[in-house]
């Protein structure tokens, strides 16, 4: 391709919601932007998250990485890169830096920052790149536009957004700066967010859950409950603010909400003062009325909300007449999770409501009409959905081919690279990568690790201990029916007659091999499957 000014190139975060981090790549240098985390699917048996690979990082080209905003599937995994490249300049707005920090004091990791806002201007050798504030569901989300230096060719890339005409708690979407820094450009491209892409209305903006979060704080229950997402530090002012003013006591439950409203106090995104907020050890015994955040909106289980449902927290049992609120919506794939939280609450009789029941969730993300009042403002020459399940890629890509023909509109994912030249674009196809997965002290841990405990799990497992010399042999099992328990005399009877008829002067290998066989066939033959079972031999 002739005279290529820069490229796109995202290795997480396309296919799939979370893992965000997407390559730049100019002649002179590679930028990266966000570092994020994807939670695991229950098949992966108990792993902490999944990070992008960085294999396809070249240490000699990276410098920098561009944070567009603090939740989780964008930042989460910035401790590991920083261990790969503890020299990397990272580019970050005040709000975002707090977040950061306090994941970073549990690695031990120092950071090198530069403080951005949303009227930057970062200048690299072969582009400049320039914040632009968007609406979402955190505080200080920023869009990013990539230009080259000639002005040939400008990138629009917001991963996540709304357009909130009525926003009460920020500044609007700012389309006018999107307008000017493009409008310099001869060709253009947009990279926008598909999560919420089969919404074919516009997303709920947070002033218009005002009225029945008002009116729902202002309910006669002495104990209201409400989990939410805690980084949505604009809606728990304005949950906070009503309760407030209904004479209730505020209290935060739950770590991850402490965290956010703590960044929020000390950056003056908090609308009410630390002083106000009290903590669970604080009002224990206390009685009155009282609103308290429960962290853990998705039924996760350590969290709050699950302790609390299940009558396990030490400060507060569920009871009757607690009011139970679920301002957020069920991610998919957590349906059962919630549900069981429903139901115990409802065996312990408190209330529960949901946005099902009033206007007290809206996303962050756009629906198509946040799309077409964005494109209305400025259309690109060309656009491929981002942030999203390949399932909302295509639906994304079908709205915009359907409803923008004049705009060239290309569906990629993960490790497609866009490449921008002379006039025109190219699409370079890069060996996928499997995400890393991330155990126990943010380790990692191997792929075929997760095979062996999926076996265990499913089939139980079974060690036998054989000494040589004595002739003594000891079998133990987990995760087996304890009737099997009864049957282990026969196993030891069973193995000890083909030791002595066929294993003992056979080679090491062979004899641990001819002993598992032995031992998942006769579990086989008693329980209808084989365990897991490993042989030592002393």
């Amino acid at each position: 391709m002739k005279n290529k000014y820069f490229s796109i190139l995202p290795i997480g975060g396309v296919q799939e919601i979370g893992s965000n981090m997407t390559l730049i790549r100019t002649p002179s240098e590679d930028i990266i932007i966000d570092c994020g985390m994807l939670f695991p699917y229950e098949e992966c048996f108990d792993i902490n998250y999944l990070i992008p690979d960085f294999s396809i990082l070249e240490i000699e080209r990276i410098n920098s990485i561009i944070i567009t905003h603090g939740h989780e599937d964008h930042i989460g995994g910035l401790a590991h890169l920083l261990k790969a490249f503890p020299e990397i300049k990272v580019f970050v707005t005040k709000f975002t830096l707090h977040l950061i920090q306090r994941k970073l004091e549990e690695h031990q990791l120092k950071l090198n920052y530069v403080l951005m806002n949303d009227q930057s201007e970062l200048e690299f050798k072969d582009v400049d790149i320039f914040p632009v504030h968007v609406n979402h569901s955190i505080p200080e989300t920023n869009g990013l536009i990539i230009r080259s230096k000639n002005k040939d060719w400008g990138s629009l890339y917001i991963s996540d957004f709304k357009v909130d005409l009525s926003s009460r708690h920020e500044k609007p979407f700012d389309f006018s700066r999107i307008k000017e820094i493009l409008k310099e450009c001869k060709s253009t491209a947009f990279f926008l967010d598909s999560t919420n892409i089969l919404n074919d209305s516009k997303t709920t903006s947070e002033g218009e859950l005002h009225q029945d979060i008002k009116a729902l704080m202002n309910r006669p229950e002495e104990r209201i409950f409400i989990t939410l997402f805690a980084s949505n530090v604009h809606r728990m002012n304005v949950i906070s603010k009503f309760a407030k003013e209904a004479g209730r006591k505020i209290v935060i439950m739950g770590r991850s909400l402490k965290t956010y409203m703590d960044s929020a106090v000390e950056t003056g995104h908090a609308e009410i003062s630390s002083e106000e907020l009290f903590l669970p050890d604080q009002v224990k015994g206390q009685s009155g009325k009282m609103l308290i955040f429960l962290s853990g909106c998705q039924g996760d289980f350590l969290s709050a909300l699950r302790r609390f449902s299940f009558g396990e927290d030490g400060t507060f049992k569920p009871r009757p007449k607690d009011l139970v609120i679920f301002s957020s919506k069920v991610i998919p794939g957590n349906e059962k999770k919630i549900y069981r939280i429903y139901n115990k609450l409802t065996e312990f009789g408190a209330t529960i409501i949901t946005a099902s029941d009033f206007l007290i969730h809206a996303s962050g993300h756009p629906g198509k009409e946040d799309i077409r009042i964005l494109l209305d403002h400025f259309k690109p020459n060309f656009y491929f959905p981002i942030h999203g399940e390949s399932y909302l890629l295509k639906k994304h890509f079908d709205f915009i081919s359907e409803a923008f023909p004049d705009i060239s509109t290309h569906l990629i994912y993960n490790y497609k690279e866009v490449i921008f030249g002379e006039g025109t674009i190219k699409i370079q196809e890069h060996q996928q990568k499997e995400p890393r997965l991330i155990h126990g002290k943010s380790l990692e841990i191997e792929k075929t690790q997760i095979s062996q405990r999926r076996k265990m799990a499913t089939q139980g497992a079974v060690f036998i201990s054989y000494h040589k010399t004595s002739g003594k042999i000891e079998i133990t099992n987990i995760g087996l029916p304890l009737i099997a328990n009864e049957m282990l005399e026969n196993l030891k009877r069973k193995l000890l007659e083909q030791i002595r008829k066929d294993l003992t002067s056979r080679e090491e290998n062979y004899f641990k091999d001819q002993l598992k066989i032995s031992t998942r066939q006769f579990y086989n033959n008693f329980l209808g499957y084989k365990p897991v079972t490993e042989v030592h031999l002393h």
